[in-house]
């Protein structure tokens, strides 16, 4: 009877094990051939610009600023008291710049997950619904942002995705 027990409960943890399906997908290569993608970059590229140009252009002013001071400290026309004064504006200057390229580049950032985010929810809800109809224990995303680094053999489900997804 034991005995009877351990080889049912073998069978059915082997039937369980057989029965699990895995799959792998591209989500990078999804994304990249979205179709909304062209029109999500072109948007982050329009913004990316509208921010860092008026930038750039501080930047400058600010270059020249310190040019010209580190001419007039060469020439010596510039007295200890004006010298230290300009160079603590400078430095003020020259913070206040850095801080606002930061902030900057983290706008960029927000944006660019705000205008990805509903392309990413697409591909992911894609790759719900193949994992559903094609009963999928788990896929796993192949693209690098993964850790998988060895597996059994899975079934590419990157071409189905692309299916629902409208993607060629």
């Amino acid at each position: 009877m034991r005995y009877f027990i351990l080889s049912a409960f073998m069978m059915l943890i082997a039937s369980w094990t057989f029965a699990q399906k895995f799959g792998h997908v591209n989500s990078a290569l999804l994304v990249q051939n979205h179709p909304g993608i062209t029109a999500a970059n072109t948007e982050l590229e329009a913004f990316r610009l509208s921010m860092t140009e008026p930038f750039e252009v501080k930047t400058k002013a600010f270059q020249s600023k310190y040019q010209f001071f580190m001419e007039e400290m060469q020439a010596g026309t510039l007295s200890k008291v004006t010298a230290d004064t300009r160079q603590a504006e400078l430095a003020k200057e020259q913070e206040d710049l850095s801080q606002e390229g930061q902030q900057i580049q983290y706008s960029i950032m927000q944006k660019r997950d705000q205008i990805l985010q509903p392309i990413l929810l697409q591909v992911d809800s894609m790759i719900t619904v193949i994992g559903k109809e094609g009963k999928y224990t788990m896929i796993f995303d192949n693209s690098g942002n993964g850790a998988v680094l060895v597996s059994n053999p899975s079934e590419d489900v990157t071409d189905a995705v692309k299916a629902k997804l409208g993607i060629k």
